[in-house]
């Protein structure tokens, strides 16, 4: 059987590739998809197929993915443009004989959330049930990677956290467990047919929660302050940050985001779609998913 990885060069496909081979995955049976072949220079070494693919262009998708049997359609960062991008990629899929796509989704997706991509994973998921292809859906939360990378630093410096969430909770997830539970369905895809998975972190936690958590783990006392959205939306335009998607603006090196796709979500958060908590991660892979404490720990030690 072999396994096709889009984005396999981005920071999720490549801890996808690290669990999967882990798990006892041979590199032989991947075909791995990229902007950039020459990121993964040390996979072809490996023994693994590496081939250009770009979701915005339909040339040369088809052969691409020929030879494959799953796909992992690891969803794209080009938001406004990423449903369109999808289906280029299932045609493909479907064209080249695959008959099973494992897509990367987002939690608390539904006709009324107010999230921009929550809106853009809908449209993906139901085109993929439509298709005739077999799916599994990996629903993935919000990062709990973004709370340690990200508001630490800022907390460090301020003391204080500003967005508009509310009391709105969700269970923070490490792109860690979200690597492992893909690695999981690819290893025996068979197993995993048409399942919709809620991929989240052990526990619901509001953003003072989390918060206070940093806080204690820092040894400071760090402030969560509540705004509007529209005062949270000024705060970006102050920053300088663009209102909207602009292509290669998003990627593992960069924090840059669209305002607009961040306040929608800081929406979605407040008015509880993102207010799940499963054992999903567990259930696939038999490990307990990391809390947002454990994982600055880990990342603390390894700073250390």
């Amino acid at each position: 059987m072999k396994l096709v990885i889009s984005g396999a060069s981005g920071d999720l496909g490549q801890r996808v590739i690290r669990e999967i081979t882990m798990l006892g995955v041979p590199a032989k049976q991947l075909i791995l998809l990229t902007r950039s072949p020459e990121k993964l220079n040390s996979m072809v070494e490996r023994g693994a197929s590496v081939r250009h693919a770009d979701f915005s262009h339909k040339e040369g998708l088809v052969d691409a993915m020929r030879g494959g049997n799953v796909l992992l359609l690891i969803s794209t960062l080009s938001i406004g443009k990423r449903a369109e991008q999808h289906k280029r990629a299932m045609i493909a899929a479907r064209a080249a004989g695959i008959g099973h796509i494992v897509y990367t989704s987002s939690m608390g997706i539904q006709p009324q959330t107010p999230s921009i991509s929550g809106h853009e994973h809908m449209a993906t998921e139901l085109m993929l049930q439509k298709s005739g292809l077999k799916y599994t859906f990996l629903r993935n939360s919000w990062y709990a990677d973004v709370s340690v990378d990200m508001f630490v630093p800022m907390l460090m410096s301020s003391g204080v956290l500003v967005a508009s969430t509310g009391d709105g909770l969700v269970a923070p997830v490490a792109k860690d467990d979200c690597a492992r539970i893909a690695a999981g369905v690819l290893r025996n895809p068979s197993k995993h047919e048409n399942a919709i998975y809620e991929v989240t972190g052990p526990e619901l936690l509001s953003f003072a929660d989390i918060v206070k958590i940093l806080g204690e783990e820092c040894g400071r006392k760090f402030k969560y302050i509540d705004v509007s959205h529209a005062e949270k939306l000024k705060i970006f335009d102050a920053m300088g940050v663009n209102r909207d998607y602009e292509e290669g603006m998003m990627n593992e090196h960069t924090n840059a985001w669209a305002s607009n796709e961040m306040i929608t979500y800081e929406m979605a958060i407040k008015r509880q779609f993102f207010s799940i908590c499963s054992n999903h991660v567990g259930l696939v892979t038999g490990k307990r998913p990391i809390s947002i404490r454990d994982l600055y720990r880990e990342r603390h030690s390894q700073q250390g």
